[in-house]
Protein backbone atom coordinates (compact mmCIF):
# COMPACT_ATOMS: atom_id res chain seq x y z
CA UNK A 1 0.00 0.00 0.00
CA UNK A 2 1.55 3.38 -1.15
CA UNK A 3 1.09 6.48 1.03
CA UNK A 4 -1.10 7.92 -1.36
CA UNK A 5 -3.40 5.05 -1.32
CA UNK A 6 -3.42 5.44 2.79
CA UNK A 7 -4.33 8.99 2.67
CA UNK A 8 -7.06 8.30 -0.03
CA UNK A 9 -8.66 5.93 2.58
CA UNK A 10 -8.67 7.47 5.68
CA UNK A 11 -12.51 8.95 6.66
CA UNK A 12 -12.72 12.69 6.87
CA UNK A 13 -12.39 14.03 9.80
CA UNK A 14 -15.61 15.36 11.52
CA UNK A 15 -16.12 18.37 14.00
CA UNK A 16 -19.23 18.11 15.79
CA UNK A 17 -21.59 21.03 14.99
CA UNK A 18 -21.34 22.73 18.20
CA UNK A 19 -17.62 23.07 18.03
CA UNK A 20 -17.96 24.59 14.06
CA UNK A 21 -20.83 27.00 15.24
CA UNK A 22 -19.65 30.58 16.76
CA UNK A 23 -22.74 31.22 19.35
CA UNK A 24 -22.97 32.90 22.59
CA UNK A 25 -20.62 31.28 24.71
CA UNK A 26 -17.86 32.28 22.33
CA UNK A 27 -18.61 35.72 21.71
CA UNK A 28 -18.46 35.64 25.81
CA UNK A 29 -15.34 34.04 26.24
CA UNK A 30 -13.68 36.30 23.81
CA UNK A 31 -15.04 39.31 25.54
CA UNK A 32 -13.92 38.13 28.89
CA UNK A 33 -10.47 37.71 27.31
CA UNK A 34 -9.98 41.11 26.05
CA UNK A 35 -11.46 42.31 29.28
CA UNK A 36 -8.83 40.53 30.86
CA UNK A 37 -6.17 41.36 28.80
CA UNK A 38 -7.05 45.44 29.07
CA UNK A 39 -7.04 44.79 32.76
CA UNK A 40 -3.03 43.10 32.42
CA UNK A 41 -2.36 46.11 30.09
CA UNK A 42 -3.56 48.90 32.36
CA UNK A 43 -1.84 47.70 35.12
CA UNK A 44 1.40 46.84 33.36
CA UNK A 45 0.96 51.07 32.22
CA UNK A 46 0.09 52.28 35.30
CA UNK A 47 2.99 50.91 36.45
CA UNK A 48 5.54 52.27 33.54
CA UNK A 49 3.84 55.95 33.31
CA UNK A 50 3.27 56.21 37.09
CA UNK A 51 4.72 59.76 39.00
CA UNK A 52 7.30 59.04 40.76
CA UNK A 53 8.01 60.45 44.01
CA UNK A 54 10.65 62.53 44.57
CA UNK A 55 13.70 62.64 46.96
CA UNK A 56 12.32 65.58 48.36
CA UNK A 57 8.79 64.36 49.22
CA UNK A 58 10.16 60.78 50.13
CA UNK A 59 12.25 63.20 52.88
CA UNK A 60 8.77 64.74 53.81
CA UNK A 61 7.15 62.33 54.40
CA UNK A 62 10.01 60.54 56.45
CA UNK A 63 9.71 64.35 58.35
CA UNK A 64 6.63 63.96 59.26
CA UNK A 65 6.74 59.94 60.05
CA UNK A 66 9.54 61.16 62.55
CA UNK A 67 7.35 64.20 64.45
CA UNK A 68 5.47 61.54 65.91
CA UNK A 69 8.62 59.91 67.82
CA UNK A 70 9.92 61.03 70.63
CA UNK A 71 12.70 63.41 70.91
CA UNK A 72 15.87 61.55 70.94
CA UNK A 73 14.70 59.41 68.34
CA UNK A 74 13.47 62.05 66.20
CA UNK A 75 16.67 63.55 66.19
CA UNK A 76 18.26 60.27 65.80
CA UNK A 77 16.41 59.81 62.48
CA UNK A 78 16.60 63.58 61.17
CA UNK A 79 20.24 63.14 61.37
CA UNK A 80 20.31 59.89 59.56
CA UNK A 81 18.31 61.52 56.80
CA UNK A 82 20.72 64.50 57.22
CA UNK A 83 23.26 62.61 56.33
CA UNK A 84 21.90 60.45 53.38
CA UNK A 85 20.69 63.79 51.52
CA UNK A 86 24.84 65.01 51.64
CA UNK A 87 23.91 67.99 54.59
CA UNK A 88 25.77 69.68 57.03
CA UNK A 89 24.95 69.55 61.03
CA UNK A 90 23.81 72.75 62.23
CA UNK A 91 25.63 73.93 65.80
CA UNK A 92 24.60 72.06 68.67
CA UNK A 93 23.39 68.63 66.86
CA UNK A 94 26.37 66.70 67.89
CA UNK A 95 25.72 67.34 71.82
CA UNK A 96 21.89 66.82 71.52
CA UNK A 97 22.35 63.09 70.03
CA UNK A 98 24.27 61.87 72.81
CA UNK A 99 22.99 64.21 75.91
CA UNK A 100 19.27 63.92 76.37
CA UNK A 101 19.72 66.99 78.14
CA UNK A 102 20.62 69.51 76.02
CA UNK A 103 18.66 72.04 74.06
CA UNK A 104 18.13 71.53 70.54
CA UNK A 105 15.32 72.62 68.12
CA UNK A 106 14.54 69.90 65.72
CA UNK A 107 13.36 72.27 63.57
CA UNK A 108 16.62 73.73 62.73
CA UNK A 109 17.41 69.94 61.56
CA UNK A 110 14.47 69.34 59.64
CA UNK A 111 15.45 73.33 57.51
CA UNK A 112 18.80 71.52 56.78
CA UNK A 113 17.48 68.49 55.73
CA UNK A 114 14.95 69.57 53.81
CA UNK A 115 17.87 72.27 52.27
CA UNK A 116 19.85 69.05 51.78
CA UNK A 117 17.44 67.22 49.83
CA UNK A 118 16.78 70.11 47.72
CA UNK A 119 20.11 70.33 46.69
CA UNK A 120 19.74 66.34 45.93
CA UNK A 121 22.29 63.31 47.60
CA UNK A 122 25.87 64.17 47.50
CA UNK A 123 27.44 61.88 45.11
Amino acid sequence: MTPEELVAGLADVRVPESFARFGAQDALAACALGLLAGLLISALLKLVTGRRTTSLEKTRKAIAALALRDRQLRLTGLAALLRRNGGRAPEGLQKALYDPQASFDPAKLESAVLAAAKRGPKR
